[in-house]
């Protein structure tokens, strides 16, 4: 089944904001994120739950588009990271609760981070500006909607593959130190 982003999910903007005295807030950008969609776990709060705030409170489930630049990445946020609003460098992504059942946020925040459509927007985007894309344009992807068992193996997948790469440069950066010391050893 192929769906209209629109059609599956609610779209909002996150929030610009400033750092608050006594903050009891996360206040999540792109740079918080590794290129595994990990957040930085020694993240402190930066803001202040208040009437602009307040409606912008994550949820369970969301998922964080990073809209701005050229690495697009969905991720979906989890309560254990703590009270958190998204910044304006993403756009959030909720599954309207209807089709909650159709569709899993890990896989939508895989589709949304491999779906060749964010290449082809960057490909059409000319001029030396940020690449930027808008909620409109965001909610006009088609999305492939496979049954949740193919869903669970993709996102399985997704995630062993990550674990993969961490460690695969976790070796590196154990070996070249490994060879560093060895070179310094030399000179001794």
């Amino acid at each position: 089944m192929n769906l209209k982003l629109h059609e599956i999910t609610i779209l909002t903007s996150g929030v610009y904001a400033k750092p608050d005295y006594s903050p009891d807030t996360l206040y999540l950008q792109s740079v918080h994120f590794d290129e595994f969609g990990q957040l930085d776990q020694l993240l402190k709060p930066q803001l202040n739950v208040d009437g602009k705030t307040a409606k912008h409170i994550l949820q369970e489930g969301d998922i964080l588009f990073a809209a701005k630049g050229t690495n697009n990445f969905g991720v979906v946020y989890q309560e254990v990271y703590g009270k958190a609003v998204a910044s304006s460098s993403f756009i959030v992504v909720r599954i309207k609760q209807e089709t909650q059942r159709e569709i899993l946020p890990s896989y939508l925040a895989w589709f949304l981070s491999n779906t060749p459509a964010i290449r082809e927007f960057h490909r059409k985007q000319l001029g030396t500006t940020i690449p930027s894309i808008s909620i409109k344009k965001l909610s006009e992807i088609e999305v492939q909607i496979p049954t949740i068992d193919k869903q669970q193996q993709i996102t399985s997948i997704q995630q062993l593959r990550n674990k993969q790469k961490d460690l695969t440069q976790q070796l590196e950066e154990a070996r070249e130190s490994q060879i560093q010391q060895l070179l310094i050893n030399a000179l001794k």
